[in-house]
């Protein structure tokens, strides 16, 4: 269960779009877990495109990863199949911002994260709540934030329980490259350095000898990012596109670009997978199924689970 929850809480932070450049948002204070909508008032959340993409590496262990994106390209669906496939279902706001990020296991809610957002739209707070095998509930972690004048964060708190266990520490530096965004954490005299460009996009990250480049297309989609090590390349992911526009292909090298690690093959589903429509059927969810196989009928159905209130971490986002 631990990888789960470990693969859950990323696929949490994944689907949330937080404002990379400048982390704007003053609003601090307990979350409150965010009320399900209906979903006829939400069309921003239906699924209108699925994909399926299959990773085959050289380890061994293929790995399939189905996913259901609404109008705007977001993920509204994510399913790791496997032989107890984990479902994770997110709903967005009017405003296009996530709400809710809901993992199932076997049709039990093992995950469950709620955001809210201040009248900007900017986010203040994550509410993240894990369950274990035995159904205990996991000791909740809260996030606090101070910004400056303009918004930006300057520092970030971490709670495990009543116990801060972390302080980080932002600062900003306007250069030729771009703005570069130094976090220190617990007075570490080696910061975390990033540096972004005037879209907020991430050019690089850097941490000791370690240092991640990212590279962009003409039409701003990701198109390879390098990790090195002291100089010397360690992993390399290249993105291919295709005529539509949409990824078709990823595939991750080692040292050379002889090493291959694994290669993803992407392609566009006609229609809801049968997991999704099985669980769907089972189980209350936010989404709105589009694109049913023929002779189905549409899932409307509303999520009657919640979760007690955590703060949030919009700072985890940038580098990912």
């Amino acid at each position: 269960m631990r990888w789960k929850l470990l693969t859950a809480a990323i696929l949490c932070a994944a689907l949330v779009a937080v404002p990379a450049l400048t982390f704007q948002g003053r609003a601090q204070g307990q979350a409150r877990a965010a009320e399900a909508l209906s979903p006829e008032a939400q069309p921003y959340n239906t699924v209108v495109r699925w994909t399926r993409e299959t990773q085959a590496n050289k380890m061994g262990d293929d790995i399939v990863m189905t996913q259901g994106f609404n109008a705007d390209g977001d993920a509204v669906v994510t399913i790791l199949e496997d032989d107890a496939p984990i479902i994770t279902v997110s709903t967005y706001d009017e405003n296009g911002n996530t709400v809710a990020v809901q993992s199932y296991d076997d049709g039990l809610l093992f995950v469950n994260s709620q955001y809210t957002y201040n009248e900007q739209g900017d986010q203040t707070a994550w509410v993240y709540q894990a369950r274990t095998e035995d159904g205990v509930t996991e000791t909740a972690y809260t996030y606090e934030y101070t910004y400056d004048a303009d918004g930006n964060m300057t520092q970030k708190d971490t709670y495990e329980g009543d116990t801060l266990t972390a302080r980080e520490t932002y600062s900003r530096e306007q250069t030729d490259e771009g703005t570069v965004v130094r976090t220190i954490t617990n007075g570490d005299l080696e910061p975390d350095l990033t540096c972004y460009d005037d879209d907020g996009d991430p050019l690089w990250r850097e941490k000791g000898d370690y240092r991640m480049v990212y590279y962009y297309d003409a039409q701003g989609r990701e198109t390879e990012n390098c990790v090195i090590d002291a100089g010397m390349q360690q992993n390399r992911t290249i993105t291919v596109y295709g005529d539509d526009g949409y990824a078709i292909r990823r595939i991750l090298y080692g040292a050379d670009l002889n090493d291959i690690i694994s290669t993803s093959e992407i392609e566009t589903l006609p229609g809801a997978p049968e997991l999704w429509t099985d669980f769907a059927q089972a189980e209350s969810t936010t989404v709105i199924l589009a694109q049913a196989p023929a002779g189905d009928s549409q899932a409307d159905v509303q999520a009657t689970e919640s979760a007690p209130a955590v703060q949030s971490d919009p700072a985890a986002q940038p580098a990912s």
